[in-house]
């Protein structure tokens, strides 16, 4: 939850992509990502592209370095798992034996793309504010539902990971933590009952003032920043990164 709380860095993030324009930051993040995604493993210059793609968008974007090993941490714990995928594959692979190496290289692959795509959002949600990121939603050619869905997705999602940091720290200022077996069994069963509602509590609340106010969650009336040849030149990169990993997929590699 703390992760996706400090995700949004703002004015915090000293990047050079704070340079480009929201829209063209948000096109560009999404580039990156496919070209993780579509990056063939198999394939010594596709994990070489990866890597290399992951670490550019990084520098890129000035993701700071704790900040950095905090995301690694939370992905390696997300999808480290993934290798023990190759288990049934080693043991029970049928009647030819399967090698480590066979039976650990679609778990690699999926667990090697999934933490690439989470420090590539990461970074690219760093150069952004939570207004930044509205207005380069606004900003794209999508319908205005769409858009205001998406925007709105976010800002519930930041409120609900605040609201979960805000009872964790009640919990530990009134000693849970440090409360013997029988108390914290309490706590942990009331625990659900009293999120959910203080969840629901805060959404109605937000919708219905936004409800009152006539507010979609888009910016309304601030004109959207017209791309530089800057904007151009970032975005060129990045598609031509994504068109390099689709090429080196279609000739051949998986």
């Amino acid at each position: 939850m703390n992760l996706f709380i400090e995700a949004f860095g703002g004015v915090n993030n000293n990047g050079a992509a704070r340079a480009l324009t929201p829209q063209t930051r948000l096109v560009c993040g999404v580039a990156v990502f496919a070209a993780c995604t579509v990056a063939p493993l198999a394939d010594w210059r596709g994990g070489v592209l990866l890597l290399a793609t992951a670490a550019a968008w990084c520098a890129f974007c000035g993701l700071p370095p704790k900040r950095l090993a905090a995301v690694l941490k939370f992905a390696l714990l997300l999808f480290l798992p993934l290798l023990l995928l190759a288990l049934p594959a080693r043991w029970f692979g049928g009647g030819e034996a399967v090698s480590w190496r066979e039976a650990l290289r679609a778990p690699f692959m999926l667990c090697a793309r999934g933490i690439a795509g989470v420090v590539v959002t990461a970074a690219t949600l760093s150069t952004f504010s939570l207004t930044t990121f509205a207005h380069g939603v606004a900003a794209l050619p999508l319908p205005r539902a769409v858009a205001s869905l998406l925007v709105q997705f976010t800002h519930q999602t930041f409120l609900l990971a605040n609201e979960s940091r805000r009872m964790v720290t009640a919990l530990r200022v009134r000693g849970v933590p440090m409360s013997g077996v029988a108390a914290r069994l309490r706590v942990l069963a009331a625990l659900p009952v009293c999120w959910l509602a203080r969840v629901a509590n805060r959404a109605d609340r937000v919708g219905s003032a936004m409800e009152l106010r006539g507010f979609d969650g888009l910016p309304r009336g601030a004109p959207h920043a017209r791309p530089s040849l800057r904007d151009g030149v970032a975005l060129a990169v990045s598609l031509l990164v994504f068109g390099g990993a689709l090429a080196l997929r279609w000739t051949g590699a998986a």
